[in-house]
């Protein structure tokens, strides 16, 4: 038997340096790979096409519904200086200070990226309150929901700000 062993042990380490040193040569191609599927990148198309009862994210949703909630903070003093605080923090970075759309981050966004909403054109100013309420509570677009990090008063005094930004 141990006749039989030794050249087989040896018959199987030359057979593995000769794969090991072929293997380069023969290249063994495996389907598996995930470089090799198809995929889409983030924002890129073809898109599929959402279910018909699907919320549109073209326009808040919000502007539809007749019951709008009216904002319960006044657009005092202390609200806006709060408000600016929040918008400094959370929003400038892509809205810029001026709420123009065009904040430092912007600039390492791809090209055809949805770009930041420019928050000083008219029709922001036509949004009811409770519309810009559940923007930032859930998100729309490219904006990511912000309720797990404002209260809901945060919320509203940062409103309160964002609409001085407005002609």
């Amino acid at each position: 038997m141990r006749r039989l062993l030794i050249p087989l042990v040896g018959l199987a380490v030359v057979g593995s340096v000769i794969l090991m040193l072929t293997y380069e040569i023969v290249g063994v191609d495996f389907v598996g790979f995930m470089e090799d599927q198809p995929s889409v990148d983030y924002q890129e198309g073809p898109r599929r096409l959402p279910p018909e009862e699907a919320v549109s994210l073209s326009r808040p949703a919000c502007l539809d519904d007749p019951q709008a909630v009216a904002n319960p903070v006044p657009a005092d003093e202390v609200s806006l200086q709060r408000g600016e605080i929040l918008y400094r923090f959370h929003c400038a970075v892509c809205h810029s200070q001026t709420g123009q759309g065009n904040g430092p981050v912007v600039k390492f966004w791809r090209e055809d990226a949805r770009q930041p909403a420019n928050l000083t054109v008219a029709r922001f100013s036509q949004y009811p309150d409770s519309a810009l309420y559940r923007i930032l509570a859930q998100g729309i677009g490219g904006m990511p929901p912000l309720r797990e990090n404002l209260t809901e008063r945060q919320r509203w005094d940062l409103i309160n700000y964002v609409r001085t930004l407005q002609p």
